[in-house]
This record gives structure tokens, sequence and C-alpha cells, in this order.
């Protein structure tokens, strides 16, 4: 597993990131096309990261060069996946982006 941190973006692609995850944890991830929306929607000034940061969210943008996309990984505590996205578009993403939710295994014991 991959340790996902908002530090600078990474040069990888949409398998890569799905190799990475946690299968213990819970994901949102938001796809951009950059040639399709003329540039980031994920500006570090944007207000959603407010919001992840207070909630100790940890993200990681990765932008596939190749494909001219770009992605913002949030990592979440299994459970609210849905509440968490909804809190995180009310910011003010455009609300046809694009997202895929994915959700912890659940362990049997």
């Amino acid at each position: 597993m991959t340790d996902f941190s908002h530090t600078e973006p990474k040069k990888e692609n949409f398998l890569w990131i799905k190799q990475s995850l946690d299968p213990s944890a819970s994901y949102i991830v938001f796809e951009n096309d950059l040639k399709q929306q003329g540039g980031s929607i994920f500006d570090p000034a944007h207000i959603a990261y407010t919001y992840l940061a207070r909630e100790k969210f940890v993200w990681q943008q990765i932008i596939d060069m190749e494909l001219s996309r770009e992605y913002l990984v949030i990592r979440l505590v299994p459970g609210n996946e849905e509440k968490v996205l909804g809190r995180i578009m009310g910011y003010g993403f455009p609300e046809n982006t694009i997202y895929y939710i994915y959700k912890a295994k659940e362990v049997r014991k």
C-alpha cells in the first residue's frame, strides 16, 4: 500500500492508484480531464482542502501525463463514504465531476 500524502502531485495513472489502495480503508477518487476543463479543479487553495485537513483525511493528487487527467485520492475511515462525498462536493467542485468510491473490504471475525 502506498502511503498517500498531500505533498507534490505524483505522476502516475489510474491503474497505479487502484493497485495502491489499502483494502482496509475506503477512498473517494475524483477524476478531472484536463483537456475538457482547461485546467486543474484541484487547486491547493480550494476551500475543500480546509475541510480535508480539519477532518484529518489523507489525500494525494495524481497526474496522468499520457491521458491529461488528474485525480484526487482521499483516504477515509470506512463507514460514511457518501456523507463525506456530499460534504466535499458542497465545497464547490463542479457537479459533473467524475468520482469513484472504493469501500473497505469487510473483515469477518
